[in-house]
C-alpha cells in the first residue's frame, strides 16, 4: 500500500479554528497589541517630573596661576537642579496618557472585531464557492448524460444538429463557470492565508457553522469606535488644559554647595551654599500661548464632532444591517420551505416520465440546481450579514 493511500485524510478547517488562528497569528493584530503595551508604558512616565540635573564645576578660578587656594572666591561647586512644569501640567499629561491608553485599548477591540468579520466573511464566501462547485459537478454530470443522449438521437436521425450543438454549448458554459469558481476559490484562500497562514488551504466542512448569537440590545455608547472617539475627546480636553497651564510660570530650583580651599598660610575658609529659583515669564502670549490654546480648542471641537458622528454612523449601520438580516432570513425561509420543495417535486415528476419532452425534463432539473444554488447563496449572505451585526453589536467573549 502506498504512503498516500495509508495517510489520514486532511482535517477540515472550521470557522472557529480560522478565527482562533487569525487572532493568534495575524501580524497587523499583533501590531495593535504592541500599541496598547506602548501606551500603557507611556501612561506611567507622562505624569513624572523630569530627571534632576547634577552640576559639577569650579567657580572663580584665577587664570594667572589656576590654583584653587589662591583666591577666596574660588570654589569647587556641586549642585542639583530640578525643573517643575507650570501649574497642573503633570497631572494633565498623566490624564492625557490614560485617555490615549483607553483609546488604544478600544482600537484593539475594533481591530479584533474587524479581523473576525473579515475572516468570517472570507471563510463563508469560500464555503459558497465550494458548495457551488459541488452543485456544478451535478449539473455537469447531467449535461454530459444529455449530450450523450443527444448524440445518440442525432446519429439515429431523431434530433436535428441544432439540439446537439445546444447541448455542447451548455456543457462548455458549465466548464467555463467551473474555471471561474476555481479562480475565485484560489483568490479567497490566498486572502485567508494572509491571516492564518498555510491552514487556509485545508478543506472546509460540509455544513455552515453556527455563529455566536446576536445580543438583544445595541448600545452605541459601548461600541469600541465610540469609546475610542470619546477617549480622543478627553485627551483633546487634557491638551487644552496643558495649553492653559503655559500661561503660568514654570519653576527651576537650583541648590549648590561650594567648597573652598584653605589660604596659602593654612587658614580655613567657610564653604558656600547657593540656592536659586528661576521662573518663566510668559509675558508675550499673543503669538505663542494664545495660538497654541486656539489650536488645541479647535482640535477638541473636532474630536467632539467625531464622537457625535460615530454615534449616528453606528446607529445607521445597525438599522441597515438589521433590516437586511431580517429580509435575508425571510427569503431563506421562503426558498427552503416552499420554493425548493416544489421545484424538487417538479423535477421528480419530470424524471418519472411525465415530462412532454427532453427539453422540459432538462428545464426542470436546471431549475432545481439553480434554486439550490440560490438558497446556498442566501444562506451564506445571511451568515455574512450576521457577522456584520456581530461587528457592530459585539459578542460575549470566552
Amino acid at each position: 500500500m502506498s504512503a498516500r493511500a495509508g495517510a489520514a485524510p486532511e482535517a477540515v478547517l472550521t470557522l472557529a479554528e480560522a478565527e482562533q488562528l487569525a487572532l493568534e497569528h495575524a501580524p497587523w493584530f499583533a501590531h495593535h497589541r504592541s500599541n496598547v503595551e506602548a501606551a500603557a508604558e507611556r501612561a506611567v512616565y507622562e505624569g513624572s517630573l523630569p530627571d534632576p540635573q547634577l552640576t559639577l564645576g569650579v567657580v572663580n578660578l584665577p587664570t594667572d596661576t589656576y590654583r584653587l587656594n589662591q583666591d577666596g572666591m574660588t570654589m569647587v561647586n556641586i549642585g542639583l537642579r530640578q525643573q517643575f512644569p507650570p501649574g497642573d501640567t503633570l497631572k494633565l499629561r498623566a490624564r492625557r496618557a490614560e485617555q490615549e491608553l483607553t483609546r488604544e485599548q478600544a482600537r484593539l477591540e475594533i481591530e479584533r472585531r474587524a479581523l473576525l468579520k473579515q475572516v468570517r466573511q472570507t471563510w463563508l464566501e469560500l464555503y459558497y464557492q465550494r458548495q457551488a462547485l459541488r452543485v456544478l459537478a451535478d449539473m455537469r454530470a447531467l449535461a454530459q448524460r444529455q449530450l450523450a443522449a443527444a448524440e445518440d438521437r442525432y446519429r439515429a436521425a431523431q434530433e436535428p444538429q441544432q439540439m446537439l450543438l445546444k447541448q455542447r454549448q451548455m456543457l462548455a458554459r458549465l466548464d467555463e463557470r467551473e474555471l471561474m469558481l476555481n479562480a475565485q476559490q484560489a483568490r479567497l484562500r490566498a486572502q485567508l492565508a494572509r491571516w492564518i497562514g498555510p491552514p487556509a488551504h485545508r478543506p472546509l466542512p460540509a455544513e455552515l457553522p453556527v455563529l455566536p448569537p446576536l445580543p438583544a440590545e445595541f448600545e452605541t455608547a459601548q461600541h469600541p469606535e465610540v469609546l475610542a472617539a470619546r477617549a480622543g475627546l478627553e485627551a483633546a480636553r487634557a491638551e487644552v488644559g496643558i495649553a492653559r497651564q503655559e500661561y503660568k510660570p514654570g519653576i527651576m530650583l537650583d541648590v549648590s554647595y561650594g567648597a573652598r580651599r584653605a589660604t596659602p598660610d593654612g587658614q580655613s575658609r567657610p564653604d558656600m551654599v547657593t540656592a536659586l529659583v528661576t521662573f518663566d515669564l510668559p509675558l508675550f502670549t499673543a503669538k505663542r500661548q494664545d495660538r497654541k490654546l486656539a489650536e488645541k480648542q479647535t482640535l477638541e471641537a473636532a474630536a467632539r464632532y467625531e464622537s457625535e458622528d460615530k454615534h449616528r454612523e453606528l446607529r445607521a449601520m445597525y438599522e441597515t444591517m438589521r433590516a437586511e438580516h431580517s429580509a435575508l432570513g425571510a427569503r431563506v425561509k421562503l426558498l427552503s420551505e416552499r420554493l425548493l420543495p416544489d421545484v424538487q417535486r417538479e423535477a421528480r415528476v419530470s424524471a418519472a416520465g411525465f415530462a412532454r419532452d427532453v427539453g422540459e425534463l432538462r428545464e426542470a432539473r436546471q431549475k432545481e440546481f439553480d434554486t439550490q444554488l440560490e438558497l446556498t447563496r442566501l444562506r451564506v449572505d445571511l451568515a455574512r450579514s450576521h457577522s456584520e451585526l456581530l461587528y457592530i453589536i459585539g459578542e460575549n467573549q470566552p
